[in-house]
């Protein structure tokens, strides 16, 4: 007697309240029947089935997980640390008519002529399978049916988890779409392909640049999969992060009295970039290269530095920006001469300075490019070649990629390399980790003993 009452006076003492209705309005997740709420987190049974958990202490609201998809629940009751659910049930059930007159239990595939009920088209109110108003079985190559209540349940990487398997007639090769929870991203649903099927769950992967997040709804299609290789969707990533270093160990290195020399050095790239949330536009600040070399008693310290705005799409970024060459200063002087031949003196440039600093990409960032960017030096009377760095990536692969780059630089640097690219974690989107591998040959040459070698180098990129 007791349990009963004070789940009848807890029933009473809750009420749906306003704040977790208007937190699963914002996320799109549709009218409400009930809310329970302890501290931040409010529990929310959702009319289109299921129950959402909304962490209310967010701006703006953030949904943290739903459960029991497909399943109605009318009041939410907490109790201790327990959550009481009370759900609204239909069932349905079967009967033979082989005796019209003495109709005999039967199973719900058998009635439907279907594996299972929950796969197939649900019949017109008191309508009979095989009847005249009945709904025609689903032609071959036809869509299949929706089942009801599949959604995203996990995202690991580039795999995502759906809540139903071979219960719900789910099998390797189908393919689903994602239909995403935020209205906002309606335009950019993707279409996966399953890749393993349990009883109660299945995974489908993500292709570069698609993303699908926990609580999105999963219909299963007949349309191809999505994914592509060569031009996938731009990453919604806000901003991207990393390095590039490539130690070398110098080949015939000399000191300055002509003795042989253990040298070596670092020729690295260090990078951000953010994009702005209104306007197609991204930030970038680099140091491509800066390089350090040690060991002949002479110092290296060739590099350029710029900041750049560049416009960005999914298959185009060009943008300026200001950049500054800088390392061992070495001074040219040119004789030079006026306009009847008579001797001005010497004009001396240095190798470094500030600049206009250009940048191109033309192709999917996570696709195949061709990436382009170099500095213009200003002096008293011209414009000069500053320096210049080219990348060429072909994807193999869902997650890996081949590359070449090479570039060089007045200052006194260059380097060329071919490389593999893979994705450790992530499609492209926020919480995706790159791991870039690469061999060729480094060389400083802004001093009076050059520095060069092979090197094998090393790179990580983190995207948020």
């Amino acid at each position: 007697m007791l349990l009963p009452l004070l789940l009848a006076a807890s029933l009473l003492a809750q009420s749906p309240t306003l704040p977790p209705a208007r937190a699963a309005e914002t996320l799109g997740l549709g009218p409400v029947t009930d809310s329970a709420v302890r501290e931040t987190l409010a529990y929310v049974a959702l009319e289109r089935g299921g129950i959402a958990v909304i962490d209310l202490s967010a701006s703006p609201p953030r949904l943290v997980r739903r459960l029991e998809e497909g399943r109605h629940f009318v009041r939410l009751v907490l109790a201790g640390e327990s959550l009481l659910a009370v759900e609204l049930r239909e069932e349905a059930h079967a009967f033979t008519l082989a005796s019209p007159e003495a109709p005999e239990p039967t199973t719900l595939a058998r009635a439907l002529s279907a594996p299972l009920p929950v796969a197939s088209a649900p019949a017109a109110p008191g309508a009979v399978a095989g009847a005249p108003g009945a709904p025609p079985a689903a032609a071959p190559g036809t869509a299949p049916v929706a089942p009801m209540g599949l959604s995203v349940t996990a995202v690991q990487g580039g795999d995502v988890t759906l809540s139903g398997g071979r219960n719900l007639g789910l099998a390797e090769g189908a393919r689903v779409r994602i239909v995403p929870l935020v209205e906002a991203s309606r335009g950019r649903e993707a279409v996966l392909e399953v890749v393993d099927v349990r009883e109660r769950d299945a995974v489908a992967r993500l292709g570069r640049g698609e993303r699908a997040q926990v609580g999105d709804r999963a219909e299963p299609t007949s349309a191809p999969a999505t994914a592509r290789l060569i031009a996938p969707p731009g990453p919604d990533y806000r901003m991207r992060f990393g390095f590039h270093a490539r130690p070398f160990l110098a080949l015939d290195a000399t000191t300055a009295s002509g003795n042989n020399a253990r040298a070596g050095g670092v020729l690295a790239d260090l990078f951000v970039a953010y994009r702005l949330a209104e306007l197609p536009v991204t930030l970038h600040a680099r140091l491509e290269p800066v390089g350090v070399g040690l060991g002949t008693g002479d110092r290296h310290t060739p590099g350029v530095a710029f900041v750049a705005a560049t416009y960005t799409s999914d298959v185009l970024e060009v943008g300026l920006g200001a950049s500054a060459l800088f390392g061992q200063e070495l001074t040219q002087c040119y004789p030079t001469y006026g306009p009847m031949g008579e001797d001005l003196g010497e004009q001396c440039q240095k190798d470094s300075g500030f600049g206009v600093q250009q940048l191109l990409r033309l192709g999917a960032l996570d696709g195949l490019h061709l990436e382009w960017s170099s500095s213009i030096l200003s002096r008293s009377n011209q414009f000069v070649f500053g320096s210049g760095r080219g990348e060429l990536q072909l994807p193999v692969t869902t997650r890996f990629s081949l590359f070449g780059a090479g570039g060089g630089g007045r200052s006194g640097f260059g380097f060329g390399e071919v490389g593999i690219r893979t994705f450790l974690q992530g499609t492209g989107g926020p919480g995706s980790l790159l791991l870039t591998g690469s061999v060729g040959y480094v060389a400083l040459t802004d001093n009076a003993r050059d520095l060069g070698g092979p090197s094998v180098a090393l790179g990580l990129e983190w995207r948020r």
